[in-house]
């Protein structure tokens, strides 16, 4: 109510009461309703019809007590306000200070910030542990130098003598000469076996439990060994894996009663040899005139061998020296070597059309410079690896023929045939 009358004269709620008590005690008549009418009137402001009705014609109910009672009600309603209004003023507050703009001559108490987390690395990623590639074994390849031989590299390379004989297709032979380029398979397929496992081929009539008798072998390791679903089914020329721990032994047969070496032929004269079973083959170039006897000089080197060790001497056979002799041509003809002929026949099948009927037989060959030399390359095989070896001073068989052919960078073809009739 007191702002709207100081409102309405132009004046603050204080002065307003003030202005309204001097006049109140200025005009202490029956007039008070004209003074404030009057007042609101010179300010020429709209006042509610009401108003304007009580103001300008007072009931005439009204008396003048009645007015000194209201008039005294509004003193006191003014001064209750004159006492609270100070105390309800509300003074403006200044916003505090910026910390980038400091009010000078007051000391900027910094507002405590959040704590930022600094950053952090990520954590490294966990490696994931992969499998390692494991390295797939791969053959290597070694060229043969002047003295090597199989059982020497199957121990330097940890594999058996039959896993390069199979891997370079040398068939039962252990020979190497010099230059020949050899694929060792890697040791990790052989794992466990001996360096003295060699190969043997099947010959006609052989049977697994003679082959494992000859060698000293059981018959269930053998089959084990080359993994044989049916031991009583063997081919002719089939390779077979002897599984040998230590030093071959072949299976001796009696004693034979010792046959001279006939004298060195003259190479003018031919031999005709007589056949002991089937009709002979056409016999096969002799040797050439300078090595003529060089059939002989070997088989007497191989004799006096034996007798170093205690052994009767091999009769020469002329038989086994015609088959012999056509296996070294063939060698010299096609330029490489082996135990079956351009024909494809073996041993057995050789010696056979030359007229020999053997019960037992073995054969040895050689690319080599001399008798000498040959007989010394066969020798010097270690045991067990050895077969040349343990051919020349077997009791397995009593007799020999030998075959020599020209070869090449001065070398010649030896090929010793061995038989029991």
């Amino acid at each position: 109510m007191l702002d709207h009358i100081g409102r309405a004269v132009g004046k603050g709620p204080l002065e307003a009461v003030n202005s309204f008590l001097e006049r109140i005690a200025a005009n202490r008549t029956e007039g008070g309703w004209v003074v404030i009418s009057s007042a609101l009137a010179n300010r020429r402001v709209s006042r509610p019809a009401w108003l304007t009705r009580s103001l300008d014609t007072p009931p005439a109910w009204v008396t003048m007590a009645v007015m000194k009672k209201h008039i005294l009600a509004a003193c006191l309603a003014a001064l209750c306000l004159l006492v609270t209004l100070p105390a309800c003023e509300i003074e403006p507050q200044e916003l505090p200070a910026s910390p980038t703009a400091a009010t000078p001559g007051v000391e900027a108490t910094p507002t405590p910030q959040p704590a930022t987390p600094s950053p952090t690395s990520p954590p490294a990623p966990t490696a994931i542990p992969t499998a390692t590639p494991t390295a797939v074994p791969t053959a290597a390849a070694h060229t043969v130098q002047p003295g090597d031989t199989l059982i020497g590299l199957a121990l330097a390379y940890d594999v058996p003598i039959a896993a390069i004989q199979l891997g370079n297709g040398l068939g039962d032979s252990t020979l190497l000469h010099a230059g020949q380029v050899l694929t060792i398979p890697p040791a990790a397929e052989w794992a466990g076996a001996s360096p003295f496992w060699v190969l043997h081929v099947v010959q006609p009539g052989e049977t697994l439990v003679g082959i494992a008798r000859a060698y000293d072998l059981e018959a269930g390791a053998l089959q084990e060994v080359n993994r044989l679903a049916n031991a009583d089914a063997l081919g002719v020329g089939q390779e077979l894996v002897l599984p040998l721990d230590g030093p071959a032994v072949i299976a001796a047969a009696p004693a034979p009663t010792a046959t001279p070496l006939p004298p060195p032929p003259d190479p003018t004269v031919s031999v005709t040899a007589t056949a002991t079973s089937s009709p002979p083959a056409p016999p096969p170039a002799p040797p050439p005139g300078d090595v003529a006897g060089w059939a002989y000089e070997t088989a007497r080197i191989i004799n006096e061998v034996r007798a170093r060790h205690g052994l009767p001497p091999f009769a020469y056979n002329e038989l086994l020296a015609t088959a012999a002799q056509g296996q070294a041509n063939d060698c010299s003809q096609r330029g490489w070597c082996s135990h079956t002929g351009s024909d494809g026949a073996d041993l057995r099948t050789r010696i056979i059309r030359a007229g020999y009927a053997p019960s037992g037989w073995a054969e040895c060959w050689a690319m080599s410079l001399s008798p000498q030399h040959a007989v010394d390359m066969w020798m010097d095989e270690v045991p067990p690896n050895d077969p040349h070896r343990r051919t020349l001073l077997s009791t397995w068989v009593t007799e020999i023929g030998l075959g020599i052919a020209g070869a090449s960078w001065d070398y010649y073809y030896f090929i010793a045939d061995f038989g029991r009739p």
